[in-house]
């Protein structure tokens, strides 16, 4: 399919909420959130997720309140979790782990629904919004980090991270991101997503 540009967050308000990702490594559960608060509004549901449903699902993976618990989450086992267990009320149904250096898998997900990214961070991640050639260069490690990318096109596609968007270009990407998961949850989806023949492809996998 062609890359058109497509942006979820197009013509929606700025969710600033940091999701207590700014004290705690939150980012797994929180990009869960995210991805809640965005599908709720494309789908034209008046439904309010908030920093308490991203707390519930991390301490729900082990944190119990101590700095020694506080690790994050592996990603891919988080969503696994989430077919299992609810955040804010909703689990998914299923999910799709997508081909990310494919831009065309990439961009035919990014119609369906945001997609949770799962990546490395260098310290140049630390200074700019901008996650690009010269992030993608830098050898140093910042740490593992999730974030919710809602828009993409040839040049690159918008995320959302610590409350905040960022941008990761195609060579950030392919240095740097490690993992790339689409939701889906047949509540949320919006109108015209042909749920039940994206459940078959999921149990057909």
């Amino acid at each position: 399919m062609s890359r058109t540009p497509k942006d979820w967050a197009l013509g929606r308000a700025w969710d600033g909420d940091v999701l207590l990702n700014d004290e705690l490594g939150i980012c797994g559960p929180a990009a869960a959130v995210n991805w809640l608060k965005m599908m709720a509004q494309a789908s034209r549901q008046n439904l309010l997720f908030d920093a308490a449903d991203a707390l519930a699902a991390y301490r729900a993976l082990g944190y119990d309140g101590t700095p020694e618990t506080d690790n994050g989450v592996v990603l891919l086992d988080f969503m696994q979790w989430w077919t299992e267990h609810e955040i804010g009320g909703f689990k998914l149904d299923c999910f799709f782990v997508i081909g990310h250096g494919d831009p065309a898998h990439l961009a035919t997900a990014l119609q369906i629904a945001p997609v949770i990214v799962g990546a490395s961070l260098s310290n140049t991640c630390q200074t700019s919004d901008t996650w690009g050639s010269e992030a993608a260069a830098d050898p140093s490690m910042w740490g593992r980090h999730a974030y919710l990318y809602h828009s993409d096109s040839p040049g690159g596609g918008n995320g959302k991270s610590w409350g905040e968007p960022v941008f990761s270009t195609p060579e950030f990407r392919n240095a740097k991101w490690r993992e790339c998961y689409l939701p889906i949850c047949r509540e949320l989806m919006p109108p015209g997503t042909d749920v039940l023949r994206l459940l078959n492809i999921a149990q057909s996998l």
